[in-house]
């Protein structure tokens, strides 16, 4: 359903504000006491975070009401919005069960082959369907490989590990 650019705006604004506001009172009873200076905390770069988030939002409401720009946009919940949502959802709720590695793989690999399906219509036949798999696995293992590697290995966090840990 296509909507007008300023009530769009407004509702995203609106939105974004609630989401900030909700975070903040969630993040503030996240304080780290093991950090004795304030900007040593992980918490303060959330809350500082949310803070610019709340305002650049209450900015975009203001500004949406000031101009109400009469243009129609096209409808923000596409196909290829929801189908991606639903994809971060699954990989963020089977991270914890099958751990990061294959969780991200299979994350890497979904949106490779969401968005080349979107992009291009449809899927080549034969060998050269099977060349661009081994292209996505490539793709995948290598970049959750180095993600891995520079979280797990150079910086010490802990990954979640599922049941293969």
């Amino acid at each position: 359903m296509a909507m007008k650019q300023w009530k769009r705006d407004l509702i995203l604004g609106v939105a974004i504000l609630a989401f900030c506001v909700i975070s903040y009172v969630y993040s503030y009873n996240l304080t780290d006491s093991r950090a004795k200076y304030f900007l040593a905390k992980a918490d303060t770069y959330v809350m500082i975070w949310l803070v610019l988030l709340a305002v650049l939002s209450i900015v975009l409401i203001l500004r949406s009401i000031k101009r109400k720009s009469d243009e129609v946009l096209p409808p923000i919940l596409t196909k290829r919005i929801l189908l991606t949502a639903l994809i971060i959802v699954a990989y963020v709720f089977s991270m914890d069960k099958i751990g990061f590695f294959v969780s991200s793989f299979f994350f890497v690999f979904a949106l490779l082959f969401f968005f080349t399906r979107e992009e291009k219509g449809k899927f080549p036949q034969g060998k050269a369907f099977a060349k661009m798999i081994l292209i996505w696995v490539g793709i995948a293992a290598a970049s959750v490989a180095m993600v891995q590697y520079l979280f797990g290995n150079l910086l010490g966090i802990r990954l979640p590990a599922g049941f293969f840990g």
